[in-house]
Parts: C-alpha cells; sequence; structure tokens
C-alpha cells in the first residue's frame, strides 16, 4: 500500500500533494511515508489514539488541514469555539504554541457538496475567522 501512494504521489510531480480522509482513523504515519506534504482530516473524528501520530506529523513538516467547521448547512459556533479542540490537542501534545499558526490550517470537516453556496461563503470565512483567532491566541 505505501509504495502504491508514493507511486501515485510521484505522479504529480509539480507542487505538493494534500490528501483529504473524511473517515476515522486516518493513516497519518503511512500517508507521510508515502511523501504527502498535508493531511486534511475531520477533526471531530480525532481520538487521542491518533496524538503520536499526529505529533510525529508536525515534527516532520506535514501540513495538517483540521476540518473544524461542519460542512453542511447549520448553525457555527464562535470563532473561538471553533478552535477549542485544535488549542487543546496542541497542548496535549506539547508543540510550541508558535508553531501552530504555521502547522495548521483550518477547513470545512469534509468539502462542501451538501451545503447551499450561502452557507459555503459562510463557512469559509468562519474559516478564515477561526485561524485569525488561533494565530492571535495560539495557546
Amino acid at each position: 500500500m505505501e509504495a502504491t501512494l508514493r507511486d501515485v504521489v510521484g505522479v504529480h510531480g509539480d507542487g505538493p500533494v494534500v490528501v483529504h480522509s473524511c473517515a476515522p482513523d486516518v493513516p497519518f504515519a503511512l500517508l507521510r511515508r508515502a511523501g504527502v506534504a498535508g493531511i486534511s482530516f475531520d477533526f471531530s473524528l480525532l481520538t487521542e489514539r491518533d496524538d503520536e501520530a499526529i505529533g510525529e506529523a508536525v515534527e516532520g513538516g506535514t501540513r495538517l488541514l483540521a476540518g473544524v467547521v461542519p460542512g453542511t448547512d447549520g448553525p457555527l459556533s464562535d470563532p473561538g469555539g471553533s478552535v477549542m479542540g485544535v488549542r487543546t490537542l496542541w497542548r496535549r501534545l506539547g508543540l510550541r504554541p508558535g508553531l501552530l499558526p504555521e502547522a495548521v490550517t483550518l477547513t470545512p470537516a469534509c468539502g462542501l457538496a451538501g451545503a447551499s453556496p450561502a452557507y459555503a461563503r459562510t463557512a469559509y470565512a468562519h474559516c478564515v475567522r477561526a485561524a485569525r483567532s488561533l494565530a492571535d491566541n495560539p495557546e
């Protein structure tokens, strides 16, 4: 499996490859070994079992695209509330707070195919506000 993924990543050639997983148990280590530059995932599906693999990914320079905003129409929390889990994970991993905005990009959890156009615009704007909140106060 790893060799096949490495071949797929290698075919891309120019620019970084980012892989998205909507499922629990994202194979962070496998994807890193295959050479992806970033891993996109639904943050709400993480468990503490993922901590070590996530920490190793960050320390190895892999970009995390954390899906913290629902991908379908619905109410959104305040931007600070959307990133509370990301801050908690960061503290649990013992990573330097200043690294957080450099290593993590905030996104919708799993695409916006089922969302209305108005919600899609709102969701992306919410991601921007949440990212600002995270950058201004990583702790």
